[in-house]
């Protein structure tokens, strides 16, 4: 009876980091309140890089005061995305040709070149200004950007708002977002309207209200996080059969594809074989390979039950997987064992997979233990006695015989399961001559000598 032991293995690696970059990423941080306009530089170490002039809301200023959370007489009324505190920009004037706001921060390590980033941040229109754009966008520079002038600032921001799209809504937060791939040393991030009032598109949304022809928008929830170090698949690797998981997920994925076709990020797999996937974040892509083996599950076969002859010796035979070691319950190994007597014999196999264990019962039987010689047969082909062999039992003897005629040509040399058929040889007399050995210990040896009549 043969048993088999599983065990499973997974795997999965993927290496990814979530380290914000951006320092007082939600205008938290102040060193005092807020009291009137263009205090920015209180949210440290965000600041004021052109002549613009940027706002600073927060909580810690008198609600329904310049710079109140959630109530100030500047913009209206807005909750913050997060904690208590966001900033307020210009986007566009409509009798300031030209004009905009920028806020500016440095990122607290260098960005790596050919590391790919995932940038957001969250934009709000006022309630209490007319104009709506589509202009708001990021841009990463090595060292600080300044500018003497509270005008458009020639730079191609690298994360930028659709253009065309207008950014409209008044109660809940819109996301601005991107990825981008740096080319190394950017030190500092710059947020504002990069477009000038030729390419800002620009409507009457909200007429009316305080602040005419003018747009303006809230910044909160600020970050840069690097994507991740690599896309790792793990080693390659075998498994035991069924299935196999392979995860690719990376935070921020927009699509996946594997070498085959599929297009999700975690798959099982049941067949071994070299799995490759690319997974694309925005502008993004990353790739990696792995192989997948399969090991097969042990196999142990010892046969069918067994008889012994007394006195005799049995070989037990073990088929097992190659590369296996089959180790037998009294710990001797290798796939063939002799038995000298009867009993329950059990062996075992491992590999990686599990293990694979048999058992064979061997019994005592009465055996004949002579050895016989037919004195005539008859090789016509009539499919009785056309044969000449002597008449033993194997499992006691092993033999080889010889035929000699009258003048002592050997005209058959036989072996133990042979048979002399005779052919082309006259009918006669002829002499045979047998040597045996005894498949037992101690071994003896025996010869026979007789004689055979062939008869056609």
């Amino acid at each position: 009876m043969r048993y088999v032991a599983l065990s499973t293995s997974l795997f999965f690696a993927l290496v990814a980091r979530t380290q914000n970059l951006v320092p007082n990423p939600s205008f938290e941080t102040v060193t005092s309140c807020p009291t009137f306009a263009s205090m920015l530089n209180l949210a440290a170490p965000w600041y004021n890089p052109t002549q613009g002039t940027p706002e600073l809301y927060h909580g810690c200023a008198p609600n329904g005061d310049f710079a109140g959370v959630p109530l100030n007489y500047s913009g209206g009324f807005q909750f913050a995305r997060t904690g208590v505190g966001f900033a307020g920009i210009y986007t566009f004037r409509v009798g300031v040709p030209q004009m905009r706001e920028y806020i500016e921060v440095p990122l607290l390590q260098p960005l790596v070149a050919g590391s790919c980033y995932t940038f957001s941040m969250y934009v709000n229109m006022p309630n209490e200004f007319d104009l709506v754009c589509d202009g708001i966008g990021a841009h990463f520079s090595v060292g600080p950007v300044s500018s003497n002038s509270p005008f458009v600032l020639a730079l191609t921001p690298q994360i930028d708002h659709p253009l065309g799209v207008l950014i409209t809504d008044t109660l809940d937060w819109t996301e601005v977002s991107g990825t981008y791939t740096a080319t190394g040393g950017e030190t500092h991030l710059t947020i504002g309207n990069f477009r000038n009032d030729a390419n800002t598109t620009w409507a009457m949304f909200n007429p009316g209200v305080w602040y005419a022809e003018q747009a303006y928008l809230l910044v909160d929830d600020v970050s840069l996080v690097p994507v991740l170090d690599e896309l790792d698949l793990g080693p390659d690797t075998s498994f035991c059969g069924g299935t196999y998981l392979l995860d690719a997920m990376v935070p921020g994925a927009t699509a996946t594809l594997w070498n085959d076709g599929v297009t999700t990020a975690q798959r099982t797999v049941t067949s071994p074989g070299t799995y490759s996937v690319q997974v694309s974040v925005g502008d993004c892509a990353f790739t990696d390979t792995v192989v997948v083996g399969l090991v097969p599950l042990p196999y142990l076969e010892l046969g069918a039950d067994r008889t012994l002859c007394n006195g005799t010796n049995v070989v037990l035979h073990a088929l097992a997987d190659a590369g296996t070691t089959v180790v037998w319950e009294d710990g001797t190994t290798g796939t063939d064992r002799t038995i000298h007597g009867p009993g329950l014999y059990h062996a075992t196999v491992s590999n990686t997979c599990g293990s694979a264990s048999d058992s064979v019962l061997v019994v005592n039987e009465e055996c004949p233990d002579g050895i016989y010689l037919p004195n005539a047969f008859t090789p016509n082909h009539d499919g009785m006695n056309d044969g000449f062999a002597p008449v033993y039992d194997s499992r006691v003897w092993s033999l080889e015989f010889v035929v000699f005629d009258r003048w002592g040509q050997a005209l058959f040399n036989g072996a133990s399961g042979a048979s002399w058929s005779a052919d082309d040889v006259p009918s006669g007399i002829y002499v045979v001559q047998v040597k045996a050995q005894l498949l037992a210990e101690p071994m003896q040896h025996r010869e026979l000598l007789g004689h055979v009549a062939l008869v056609r």
